[in-house]
């Protein structure tokens, strides 16, 4: 059996007349929209996956506006709670619906403390050692967005779709981006980049509950994760590979709890690797990303299946750095992905 599932930052969709955020202007005309619905529909009719999970719906209704009159248009649609003023994730499934959640809080309550030897030293010279600092980032910057989906009788899979706090500086009231200086800059940067790996910890520890409670359920988390694909917040929410030296025992109970990054699986596949669904001031980045659990991992001898292949669409996005051209309003500033899974018939059946 053939899986497809895709990730699609469709950028500030919603309909036509509607102002965003705290802006009093609508976003897009009625011109404007029709463009940007017709080129939303032409991208899923390329990506042709059996279920997409989006990134910045603004309006629910404009999702649905997206998928009538196709052959989607009777497809399953959840968004996590859209208020029509700011982006939430959403998915369109082929597959049946059979639980929805949408996270907001995470998980756990994060401390900040130093390594033990900067700790040894402020100690020495303070005469006590510094205490741990409680960070105040108790919530996702957008909801996450968690589906149970049944793909078949007897095989149901979970769908994780996330974005996470985006690399855009955090700075003070009053202050800014074009007015900072570069230490500013830097300072609101790791600002953000302090929000984001909060957050992409708040998404393992949910991933880990999942497979805790389920391990027989094949979990798929897919989305806009706003960092590289080698980056400390990606490597957070995928899970550390176990240590060489570990028995093999520990091993194999390890590998369950660490997802796989489909882009990998593509790139060691591949004779060049030109992976990028986002291009800013002449850095190419792969931002949106989907990942597979253990379950279809190649070096899982009881795995269910295997990735097939990776697609992107991302021919729209174009380096303004060496062109005069502008990207239309109507177009996303995302490239899609899509990633085929094989799922073996004898492992469904029992064999």
């Amino acid at each position: 059996m053939k899986l497809s599932i895709g990730t699609f930052n469709v950028q500030n969709l919603t309909r036509a007349g509607k102002p965003i955020y705290n802006e009093s202007r609508p976003l897009y005309t009625t011109e404007e929209y029709a463009r940007k619905r017709a080129w939303i529909q032409a991208q899923l009719a390329k990506m042709d996956a059996d279920i997409i999970g989006f990134q910045e719906v603004i309006e629910g209704e404009a999702l649905r506006d997206c998928v009538r009159g196709t052959e989607m248009e009777d497809w399953h649609i959840a968004a996590a709670k859209p208020n029509g003023q700011t982006p939430v994730n959403a998915i369109l499934s082929r597959f049946p619906i059979v639980k929805t959640e949408c996270i907001s809080k995470i998980p756990f309550a994060f401390e900040f403390f130093d390594d033990d030897a900067q700790r040894e030293r402020l100690k020495s010279a303070s005469g006590q050692a510094p205490a741990a600092i409680p960070l105040q980032i108790q919530d996702f910057s957008r909801d996450v967005l968690k589906v149970e989906l049944e793909i078949m009788k007897g095989l149901s899979i979970v769908v994780g779709v996330v974005h996470l706090k985006s690399k855009r500086p955090i700075l003070p009231d009053g202050l800014d981006r074009d007015d900072a200086s570069l230490v500013e800059l830097a300072q609101g940067s790791v600002r953000s980049l302090i929000r984001r790996g909060v957050e992409a910890a708040g998404v393992r520890a949910i991933l880990s509950q999942h497979i805790e409670e389920r391990p027989n359920t094949p979990i798929f988390l897919l989305g806009d994760l706003n960092d590289s694909d080698t980056a400390v917040t990606n490597q957070a929410m995928l899970g550390e590979p176990p240590f060489h030296r570990l028995s093999p025992e520990e091993k194999i109970a390890r590998w369950r709890y660490v997802l796989q990054n489909s882009r990998d699986v593509q790139a060691r596949r591949s004779m060049e690797n030109f992976y990028y669904t986002y291009i800013h001031n002449g850095h190419y980045e792969s931002l949106d990303n989907i990942f597979v659990s253990n379950h279809f991992a190649d070096r899982n001898t009881e795995r269910l299946g295997r990735i097939i292949d990776v697609r992107l669409f991302n021919d729209h996005l174009f380096d303004q750095t060496l062109s005069h051209d502008r990207k239309p309003r109507h177009v996303s500033d995302h490239g899609q992905v899509v990633t085929n899974i094989d799922i073996f018939d004898d492992r469904l059946h029992g064999a």
